[in-house]
């Protein structure tokens, strides 16, 4: 297909379009995400075992709709989804300027003991085995992957560094860390003078809010993007796990992840269900999935949340939420019930914040 027949910038009902963090790189409110493409009979085949043309077939999907950022990883199908990434934006005649192209580093990709990790060896190697597989000269956005206790944050940031300066990588992210790791590396990357950490990925839904304790105050008072993975809370917040038609045939039964409290999790949806009826878009009733993604969009410290799928329904479905607005009664409820327990310091902190809250005109 000729680039031209994809209007990546055109239409009524494209997502909007956000910096990440604090850079001049503007990304769409919705990321594809490609942990279902080229899984086989392991861990990631579990998630997916989209080939090749069914791929491209989503990639198009999500070009039309205006979606220019796409997610991936070295470890999703052991190298498997980067290639098919790659070679779907040749299939699709995509100029390499129209998309934002993210992967990941960290995970196991050999049985030697550096073949894992953010040491400097290993990054650089992935990173050039990253390259190739996506049949890119540069990628967008290199995220490490996880925090690894045995690599120093200072070699990790200089490896990453110097991926910058060579022209390999155009920004750097962090994914699944602790607020206090990455305010660590941040430090890190100031005093050094070395390239800035823009993007945290990590996992945000109305069944896992534990983000808002310690994670989200820093990404808002550090000016960090945050991208969500796993929006649906593993297909969860579909609400096809909850109710008397639960099929035992799903991927919850095989893989139960991300971790979810039912009891919960049951009241989120019964509140979602609410919501969700009566609405429409495009003449279709909205689904309780929809509203979880809308509800995502919602939140201000969210820059871009990503959205898999199977199946090119399921994938129109979820960029379809992106045109759902949520009343404030809508989101007072929504909150009211899956608010997170109060926690140490937490309540604490709010309640001595009032001596100067009380003071502000």
């Amino acid at each position: 297909m000729a680039t031209e027949s994809l209007p990546l910038f055109d239409g009524d009902n494209r997502p909007d379009y956000k910096s990440l963090g604090n850079s001049g790189l503007f990304v769409s409110e919705l990321c594809l995400g490609t942990m279902t493409f080229g899984g086989d009979e392991d861990i990631w085949g579990l998630m997916g075992q989209l080939q090749q043309e069914q791929a491209d077939e989503l990639v198009k999907i999500a070009l039309e709709a205006g979606i220019n950022f796409i997610d991936t990883a070295n470890i999703y199908g052991f190298g498997a989804s980067e290639r098919i990434v790659g070679q779907s934006l040749k299939n699709l005649g995509v100029r390499r300027e129209d998309v934002v192209l993210a992967t990941k580093v960290l995970g196991p990709m050999g049985a030697g003991p550096n073949a894992r990790g953010a040491s400097r060896g290993h990054i650089m190697s992935e990173c050039k085995a990253s390259l190739a597989r996506l049949q890119t000269d540069y990628i967008d956005l290199y995220q490490i992957h996880g925090f690894d206790p045995a690599t120093p944050i200072e070699e990790t940031l200089e490896a990453l560094n110097t991926l910058v300066q060579q022209g390999h990588v155009r920004y750097v992210g962090l994914s699944n860390w602790a607020a206090w790791q990455v305010m660590k590396a941040i430090g890190i990357t100031r005093a050094r003078n070395l390239c800035p950490i823009i993007s945290m990925q990590a996992y945000y839904t109305l069944v896992g809010r534990d983000l808002e304790r310690d994670i989200i105050p820093m990404l808002e008072s550090e000016n960090v993007g945050l991208m969500v993975w796993s929006p649906l809370a593993g297909g969860y917040l579909s609400g096809k796990y909850e109710g008397p038609d639960v099929s035992e045939e799903n991927r919850r039964a095989k893989f139960d992840f991300p971790p979810v409290n039912r009891e919960r999790g049951s009241e989120v949806i019964k509140v979602m269900r609410e919501i969700a009826d009566g609405k429409q878009i495009d003449g279709e009733p909205v689904n309780v999935a929809q509203i979880a993604l809308s509800w995502l969009l919602h939140q201000k410290p969210v820059t871009s949340i990503i959205v898999g799928a199977k199946r090119p329904e399921q994938l129109r479905d979820n960029i379809r939420a992106a045109q759902i607005r949520l009343s404030d009664d809508e989101l007072v409820a929504l909150d009211e019930v899956s608010r997170l327990p109060e926690e140490y310091p937490g309540w604490m902190m709010a309640m001595m914040a009032g001596y100067r809250n009380s003071t502000e005109s």
